[in-house]
């Protein structure tokens, strides 16, 4: 197959890597990571270079890759033009990093908003860490009343303690690969937090989801969503983060 790649230039190694590996003729092209400020721009911008990619006889892709999640709602009303377009089921690019939604939550489940690194993001822009974007990194544009009409007033105001960035600023994680232990961006991490007086945690990461969308292996609906021509991306509020309608 050949296959159009748009990523987050946080996962430039990692895409390289596999995109060399791969049996399929993967065309990449990286956006910078700023864009995650402003799901607005985020959005337009994908669905720019989701427009741009057809089908032609000296391109002949067959589906659009975005090695993006839902990323502060970004995904949400993208929709697929000639070709189907194929993402991940995470929230951004923790859960990417970590292989899956729900190692994510084994993760982050009591520290939803928990600041996290990786090489990818602090050799790229200004900023050393992601820190959690508050109810639209989780797939909603959430208020109180929201969450309380979905899941209840007990429920609701769990929900929007755990999601506040002031309650968990005491730790830093730092997610770790493969290819990235050379650069030495854990011990520029582990310094930085002695210096802010930060607890430090490091968790390895699972490169999973990124080999098998390079690798066409999108079979498992649990992990990918494949958006048919004309289908938009939808956020959900469950295990599987995003729907085609």
């Amino acid at each position: 197959m050949r296959l159009k790649l748009i990523a987050c230039e946080v996962f430039f190694r990692e895409a390289v890597h596999f995109a060399g590996r791969t049996q399929n003729i993967v065309d990449a092209e990286f956006l910078e990571k700023g864009l995650h400020e402003r799901s607005d721009q985020l959005r337009a911008k994908l669905q720019e270079r989701i427009d741009a990619a057809k089908k032609t006889e000296k391109y002949p892709y067959e589906a659009v890759l975005l090695a993006y999640g839902l990323c502060g709602n970004s995904a949400e009303g993208l929709k697929a033009g000639e070709l189907p377009v194929v993402i991940a089921r995470v929230h951004d690019c923790a859960g990417f990093l970590l292989g899956s939604n729900k190692r994510f939550l084994q993760y982050f489940k009591d520290n939803l908003s928990r600041p996290f690194t990786s090489a990818g993001y602090m050799e790229r822009g200004d900023s050393m860490y992601r820190e959690g974007e508050n109810m639209k990194l989780y797939g909603t544009r959430g208020t109180y009343e929201e969450f309380v009409k979905m899941y209840g007033e007990e429920n609701a105001k769990f929900i929007m303690e755990s999601l506040s960035p002031q309650k968990h600023n005491d730790t830093i994680v730092y997610i770790e690969t493969e290819m990235t232990k050379h650069l030495g961006f854990d011990q520029k991490t582990k310094e930085y937090a002695e210096k802010e007086k930060l607890k430090y945690l490091e968790y390895k990461a699972d490169l999973g989801l990124m080999q098998d969308l390079i690798n066409g292996e999108w079979e498992d609906k649990e992990r990918f969503l494949v958006v048919k021509p004309g289908e938009t991306i939808k956020a959900c509020y469950d295990d599987l983060v995003i729907k085609a309608v």
